[in-house]
């Protein structure tokens, strides 16, 4: 056989094609193959490898093919080259060092000839040429579900990369031959240029190569510390067959979890060859981005490939500019096809100008410091800088506390929009010098659903000064005016500045100390002034963050306590503490508002003011002792509500205590005709939905009544009863609530009526027990509901009652486990119909159930549904 000519593997090679790729138009290839120039694929197999089956083409140009028979699929690969050959013949040699007897993530299996050779050539004939052929079989597995989540392809990926390694230097040793891959990202320059040849329109083709460039560009300086070896260059769900781990498998030994599908073999070596480590990953994010929108999506993959395989700094570094020159050859491959009239599917080229579109569209900046935040890399040290206020004593600025711990909050005021800007100048009045705090998440900026994640963290810092005071520049660099917002940017930091007058150019080169400009306002008045500091000159950081994005912006955004001399930044906020009350919410020190269902919000909700100053001035007079005037004042507002026989009033610490009084009293005083014990402590003061007290529905009035406490925290239960029915002699239980407390209970009695929250009461406990049926109709047995009004238990089928109160927390709603299998629902009047819509949808994804079965039937229903008003607390 001649020597074939030296020739470089195809770089416009398109991407591998599996079977789910076949075109549909293509032709059943012709088996006496007298025109194609290549041997036939059914006389070949048969001949050389003793193989027959079903055959379909796969491509035609060098020719490939499927190969079925019985429970097993081969490929057949035709190639004329002979350094192609040589790839072959590496690629097989490495294979069966990936056998499943291996213990390594299996490839393809290269199959012997009748010989016992991997590579099988042929010579020319006059039907066809002369060239080599490769059969292998595909590993056994089952395609990867859409389900499946992509940290686990971030895990497989890394693996695959440890145990190619390991396999390689097992079949060749300490001199291993190179062995090259069309999809090398170190070649991707040449690679680009040739493809784009054909690509004659210059608003498709220029975008693409102006990406490629600049993201290589980035590269670049880092290509001599990227870690070089043998690596699969797209470890991706159409190239990964695995299965689902059995019960029995180790999760900490083999990476796998028990019932959960894992890749376990990859089916097309042409992926395999040398290359940037990194690079393994970088075509993996790039797959991701074309499934999902959200650049931020390639995390979690990210995350578990560092996990198995820690990246390096320059791979970091290095990974966003990859994954957009891997994004950008794809593209510029289909745009190529499409010019070519090889296009097959339209959508997919739309698909793919979007999803690049958006991906170029980030700051690489941006997705650094994100890849840095999920592989919780350390934060660079902070640099040395000069003041910015040089003429301002820091000690003289007084930070205001805008967090859900502040003092400076109280009946809602920071749903006020200008809050924080009252509550800083008010704390500036004195020394005209105030200033917010860094870092800090404002419940101000805290959404009022449960839902939505707040952009509350502050990246910013506010300053109230004196008009006029001169501000310098904290370092060297360059200014750039634009609406009013000063920008001082250097390669390392960038200054924003908003609130400056200045008369410096757009432009002017600065050296630290020169002159910026002076804060604006009259004279004599406060001026306020708005001080960001990024590490990033392309990027302009947003004034608030949410929670989920902190590590990613403090990996770019430094405090401005580093130009004003003053420690400026909040307290780290913990998690899993509650912070602050209002109405039917608890907000916890990230700001995060939570729906109180657990019955610590009591009748009138968190947070009330008259609650407050009511509590404050009995402590003030007295507390701890009974026989008070307070008790007696309770016990006059409860006998009010009560019928007329109902007059004595024994007012206890606990609901248990006052409920085994009543029996009691029942065994004792009542043995004949059996004695009535309205239990109201699930109903009582309203709760029911319908009375103020549920016996109310009721023919004959009850011999005893038992309450519960209406404020959560004191203990406040009683029993009521006759006096006329007790014998004499008979002497009751000394009561034994304190002052504050009867007191408490008398002002949530009187501010149930006054403040109308009976009325919204009735309104929303009548679609939530509506909503709570339908939700519990469309659980097919999983959920069943017990109680009424604002009080309701839900039994669980499916999952223990920890386990759902665990889940509705992180949904952002509290509640009670009342048992095994048993949740309570107890909600204040001041229940809102925003936040029970919350909850419905809540616990609608929590059980898996469609909301449409929960909406309203016609447009009357929903205009109607919740006709509430959300009261007003009752005033002081």
């Amino acid at each position: 056989m001649a020597d074939a000519p030296d020739q470089q593997p195809d770089d416009t090679r398109r991407d591998p094609i599996g079977p789910e790729d076949v075109a549909s138009d293509l032709q059943p290839y012709d088996l006496l193959a007298s025109n194609t120039g290549w041997p036939d694929p059914e006389l070949f197999l048969a001949s050389n490898y003793g193989l027959s089956g079903d055959i379909e083409p796969l491509a035609t140009d060098p020719p490939v093919f499927l190969v079925r028979y019985e429970e097993v699929t081969s490929r057949l690969d035709y190639c004329e080259s002979a350094e192609l050959a040589q790839q072959f013949q590496t690629q097989a040699s490495l294979l069966l060092h990936m056998r499943p007897d291996s213990g390594r993530i299996q490839g393809p299996h290269p199959l012997e000839t009748n010989e016992g050779m991997l590579l099988c050539p042929f010579e020319e004939t006059e039907e066809h040429r002369e060239g080599y052929a490769r059969v292998f079989a595909l590993p056994p597995g089952d395609p990867a579900p859409a389900t499946v989540s992509d940290d686990i392809f971030g895990a497989f990926a890394a693996r695959l990369i440890r145990d190619l390694s390991a396999a390689f230097e097992e079949a060749f040793g300490e001199e291993p031959p190179v062995l090259h891959a069309s999809l090398d990202l170190r070649q991707a320059g040449p690679t680009v240029v040739k493809i784009l040849r054909d690509v004659e329109d210059t608003g498709v083709r220029d975008p693409i190569a102006k990406a490629l460039v600049t993201a290589l560009r980035q590269v670049q300086p880092l290509g001599q510390d990227l870690r070089t070896q043998l690596i699969h260059h797209r470890p991706v769900p159409t190239e990964v067959v695995g299965e689902v781990a059995d019960e029995g498998d180790d999760e900490t030994a083999s990476g796998k979890l028990a019932g959960v599908w894992q890749p376990t073999a990859f089916t097309d070596p042409a992926s395999l060859g040398e290359g940037w480590l990194v690079a393994a990953l970088a075509g993996l994010a790039a797959d991701i981005l074309l499934r999902r929108a959200d650049p931020l999506s390639i995390l979690p993959a990210v995350r578990r490939f560092h996990a198995e395989l820690p990246l390096t700094e320059a791979e970091i570094k290095a990974l966003w500019p990859l994954t957009i020159v891997r994004l950008g050859l794809m593209r510029a491959a289909t745009e190529r096809d499409a010019v070519l009239g090889l296009l097959q599917d339209e959508a997919h080229l739309t698909d793919l100008r979007e999803r690049f579109d958006a991906a170029t569209a980030v700051s690489p900046a941006f997705m650094e410091a994100a890849i840095r935040d999920a592989v919780d890399w350390p934060r660079p040290s902070d640099p040395e800088l000069e003041r910015l206020l040089p003429e301002l004593d820091p000690d003289q600025i007084r930070l205001v506390d805008l967090s859900a711990a502040s003092t400076a909050f109280f009946e809602g005021n920071w749903e006020d929009p200008e809050s924080d800007w009252k509550l800083l100048a008010r704390i500036a009045w004195d020394t005209k010098m105030g200033a917010t705090r860094f870092g800090e998440y404002r419940l101000s900026r805290s959404h009022q659903s449960t839902r939505a994640e707040a952009e509350n963290y502050a990246l910013h810092v506010d300053l109230c000064a004196p008009a006029g005071t001169v501000a310098v520049a904290p370092f060297g660099g360059m200014i750039r005016l634009e609406e009013g917002r000063m920008h001082l940017t250097s390669p390392e930091i960038t200054l924003h500045l908003e609130g400056l007058d200045t008369i410096l150019a757009d432009g002017t080169a600065l050296f630290p100390g020169d002159r910026l400009g002076v804060i604006a306002g009259a004279e004599g008045s406060v001026g306020g002034l708005r001080i960001r500091l990024c590490r990033s000159m392309s990027l302009d950081p947003p004034l608030f963050t949410s929670r989920s994005q902190v590590g990613l912006w403090r990996q770019l955004v430094l405090s401005p306590s580093l130009i004003l001399g003053l420690d400026l930044d909040a307290p780290v906020a913990g998690e899993g503490h509650f912070i602050r009350g209002w109405r039917d919410q608890v907000f916890d020190a990230q700001g995060r508002p939570f729906l109180d269902l657990s019955g610590s919000a009591g009748l009138i909700g968190h947070g009330h003011a008259g609650l407050a100053e009511t509590a404050y001035r009995q402590w003030l007079l007295l507390n701890g002792l009974g026989g008070t005037q307070a008790e007696s004042e309770y016990q006059a507002a409860l006998l009010q509500r009560l019928p007329g026989e109902l007059d004595t009033v024994v007012a206890v610490t606990t609901e248990p205590l006052a409920m085994e009084l009543a029996e009691q009293l029942a065994d004792r005083v009542f043995s004949e005709g059996g004695p009535v014990i309205a239990d109201e402590r699930r109903t009582g003061f309203g709760r029911n939905g319908r009375s103020f007290w549920a016996f109310q529905e009721q023919n004959e009035p009850p011999d005893i009544v038992v309450t519960p406490t209406p404020v959560p925290g004191e203990p406040l239960a009683a029993v009521i009863m006759s006096r006329d029915r007790l014998p004499e002699g008979l002497s009751l239980p000394r009561p034994d609530a304190s002052a504050v407390a009867c007191r408490l209970g008398t002002y949530v009695i009187d501010a149930l009526e006054e403040a109308g929250l009976m009325e919204q009461a009735q309104l929303t406990a009548a679609e939530l027990h509506r909503r709570l049926d339908l939700l519990a109709q469309a659980s097919d047995g999983r959920l069943a509901r017990e109680g009424e009004g604002l009080s309701h238990d839900l039994l669980l089928e499916d999952r223990t009652a920890q386990a759902a109160a665990d889940d509705l927390l992180r949904r952002g709603i509290a509640v009670l486990v009342a048992g095994e299998n048993r949740i309570s629902l107890i909600a204040p009047h001041c229940l809102s119909p925003a936040r029970l819509d919350d909850l419905i949808d809540q616990l609608a994804e929590m059980m898996g159930i469609s909301l449409p079965f929960l909406l309203p039937a016609t447009a009357e229903e929903a205009e109607n549904r919740m006709p509430l008003q959300e009261a007003e607390p009752a005033p002081i």
